[in-house]
């Protein structure tokens, strides 16, 4: 039986539902978005410029001016200055009452429990992956390629953008067997500095020409060659395949270690990678 505090209390939340019902259905639908809440959660931080969200969400950059517009329609956030965003005072206040009714849910702990079980099994699966490293040799033929390459905070993701444009209406990536793509750091990341570089070769036909693209040839050899399932895993992989090339009979060949990937298009949590080490 609800005491007369607890009917008083219903009879203010049915009272403000109804008078505010279309508000509080925008600013649920809003902070409801994973890309959002994310955002608001890097911007609880304190104020943070567009390139470093960004980074931290991994969002082009038209989905993250979108997702930026609808937090500042619904009065969650707001531009201060130029290319800089922060929580605004009510953003803050519903983020502290959303984030204070869940820490004390029975819900919450349950989800915690089941979290905290998945990561040890991921993290036992990704140590038993690790022990047993598959590792086959390849030799790739003297190939003529289409080089694109791009320099930014992102270059990966911006040289298969440029790649994926050009090939167009090319029907190559519906045939990877015989158009692969293979991608390389160029330059390398250095430390202290935020932009790097990345190039994407797709092989080609020997007689192919085309004026949007810069067309080579490029050498071909022998690859130890490993596969990464894991986006997170491509660093330790890279380590443990150079150590495997160490401790076998092959020598190290001076040339680029290339990444081919499976499907150009495939997000960072699907991306599938062959490590290629070049050996003689």
């Amino acid at each position: 039986m609800e005491t007369s505090h607890e009917t008083h209390m219903n009879d203010i939340l049915n009272k403000t539902l109804d008078e505010n019902l279309q508000q509080v259905s925008d600013i649920l639908n809003t902070l409801g978005n994973p890309n959002r809440l994310q955002i608001v959660s890097s911007l609880s931080k304190g104020e943070t410029e567009f390139s470093q969200l960004q980074e931290t969400t991994e969002l082009s950059k038209t989905a993250l001016v979108h997702h930026l517009k609808t937090l500042m329609e619904n009065d969650i956030i707001e531009n201060p200055s130029r290319g800089t965003y922060t929580l605004n005072e009510d953003g803050r206040d519903i983020l502290t009452s959303i984030i204070d009714t869940y820490a004390g849910t029975l819900w919450r702990k349950q989800r915690e429990e089941h979290l905290q079980a998945e990561r040890f099994i991921k993290a036992y699966e990704r140590r038993h992956e690790k022990m047993e490293l598959d590792v086959k040799i390849v030799e790739l033929e003297t190939m003529q390629v289409a080089s694109f390459r791009a320099k930014s905070e992102t270059p990966e993701h911006d040289a298969a953008q440029l790649l994926a444009n050009w090939a167009q209406g090319k029907e190559l990536l519906n045939d990877l067997e015989s158009h692969p793509i293979f991608g390389f750091n160029n330059p390398s990341p250095r430390k202290g500095e935020k932009e790097y570089g990345y190039e994407f070769w797709i092989k080609v036909d020997d007689d192919f020409t085309d004026e949007e693209a810069t067309i080579k040839e490029v050498s071909g050899g022998r690859y130890a060659v490993t596969t990464c399932h894991n986006l997170m895993d491509v660093g330790d992989l890279w380590m443990k395949l150079y150590d495997w090339v160490k401790e076998s009979e092959c020598e190290y060949r001076d040339a680029e270690c290339l990444e081919k990937p499976h499907e150009l298009g495939a997000s960072d949590k699907e991306l599938v990678l062959d490590l290629y080490e070049p050996i003689k």
